[in-house]
């Protein structure tokens, strides 16, 4: 019976040094390659830094996990898009394309670096990653839609129409792909037609009316022309006037807005002619600098004498969500010294780019409102603000109206009120 007790004992202690072997080979191999459910808890908190203003904590988590599991791809392709998400596309670029090193085909890192390069506006790579997308996973919506969204922006319409309407018959009800194809459909249509009429009500003036009838057309060497005829009431006198405008792209993030005009004298400069170029910079900025002549002479196409009237101008903007800022100020030399005057925009996109409103305000005389065109000394002072509101109300047919007030000066001592009211409507085709 001693030697039964004994030999259990011996047993008892054999397992519980077993169990503690094999507890400490399972220590060892969490440490090595981490335990399972403390890296999914740590990437929880990776994706909650991510999606909260706290990218670089994120990323942090995200190499403590790949320290602890190399193999952790999800942690390495969240690291690649909060890189994105900074505009740091190079390092988003060498962390994802590690992981498709070492796990070819992998969805996510896939779907992550086409992503990064539409975001950079790389779009002949963001095809290529979508069609190896594709290649390792055939049909998927995301790849689809993706590789389609890059060809529609960089000008290859038809190609993306096509994988739009292969998307939409495995998906019938794919929202982001019916938006697409109607934006691309609508993007065909390359005219527009735009009416507008204008009532300025003053508090010791009669009223003036303005109109103008523009057509305006996409073109590849000019950019987007317009011609556009105005139609000035005011002072008894009905004055007309015929305008070109058009915006031609000159380089890469440059392009031009060239203006000519030319009218009957009454209401509006005999002639006109503008040149300003835009210059779009990082950080959604973008800055103008040019000037608007005038010519008063109805004998010469230009002058330059006394005649003639220079308007400096420039303009600095800036995309934030979805707002823009504009500031413009405008120059103008004289015999008494420089005329200035500013406009300062906000305006709030809705839905889309084509529909929002606006917050002007402004003092001083601005060439590039018809009140003002037809005698830029007309105005001593002017203090402005005004309200603008456009709404797309068909993929064809959009809106327009607006109202505002102006304090002016006329003549030294003497001020008005004047009350602006504006209509207009646009029709694609």
């Amino acid at each position: 019976m001693q030697f039964v007790r004994i030999s259990y004992k011996k047993i008892g202690v054999l397992i519980g040094y077993l169990i503690f072997i094999f507890g400490l080979t399972v220590t060892a191999q969490t440490i090595k390659h981490g335990n399972p459910v403390s890296l999914d808890s740590l990437f929880s908190k990776a994706r909650e830094s991510a999606y909260n203003n706290g990218k670089p904590e994120a990323r942090r988590i995200c190499r403590q996990i790949l320290s602890l599991d190399s193999t952790y791809w999800d942690a390495a392709v969240l690291m690649g898009r909060t890189y994105a998400w900074d505009n740091k596309y190079d390092s988003a670029r060498i962390v994802l394309n590690e992981v498709i090193e070492l796990r070819a085909g992998y969805y996510d890192a896939l779907d992550a670096l086409i992503d990064v390069e539409l975001l950079s506006n790389n779009y002949l790579m963001a095809i290529k990653y979508a069609d190896m997308g594709l290649s390792n996973h055939p049909n998927e919506g995301a790849f689809l839609f993706k590789k389609a969204r890059a060809l529609s922006y960089s000008g290859k319409a038809k190609e993306a129409s096509g994988i739009l309407n292969q998307l939409l018959v495995i998906d019938p009800s794919n929202k982001d792909a019916i938006d697409l194809l109607l934006s691309i459909r609508i993007g065909k249509m390359v005219n527009k037609l735009t009416l507008n009429t204008w009532i300025y009500t003053f508090s010791d003036n009669n009223p003036w009316s303005f109109g103008s009838v523009a057509i305006g057309r996409k073109t590849k060497t000019f950019g987007t022309v317009i011609l556009r005829y105005n139609y000035a009431q005011r002072f008894e006198n009905e004055g007309h006037q015929l305008e070109i405008d058009a915006y031609p792209t000159i380089a890469k993030g440059i392009y031009v807005y060239l203006n000519a005009g030319i009218s009957n004298k009454k209401n509006f400069p005999y002639s006109r002619f503008s040149v300003e170029p835009y210059f779009k910079l990082p950080s959604s900025f973008e800055f103008s600098l040019g000037f608007r002549y005038m010519n008063f002479d109805d004998k010469r196409i230009a002058a330059f004498d006394s005649n003639k009237v220079i308007i400096y101008t420039a303009t600095i903007g800036k995309y934030y969500g979805n707002y823009w800022f504009s500031l413009r100020p405008y120059l103008t030399p004289g015999k008494n010294g420089w005329s200035k005057s500013a406009s300062f925009t906000v305006r709030r996109y809705l839905a889309d780019a084509d529909s929002y409103f606006s917050l002007i305000v402004g003092t001083g005389y601005s060439p590039d409102e018809q009140q003002y065109a037809f005698n830029p000394g007309y105005y001593l002072k002017s203090n402005k603000i005004e309200i603008e509101y456009q709404q797309k109300l068909t993929s064809r047919f959009f809106v327009n109206c607006g109202t505002g007030f102006a304090r002016e000066e006329i003549r030294a001592g003497t001020k008005h009120n004047r009350y602006t009211f504006d209509l207009g409507v646009s029709f694609l085709f």
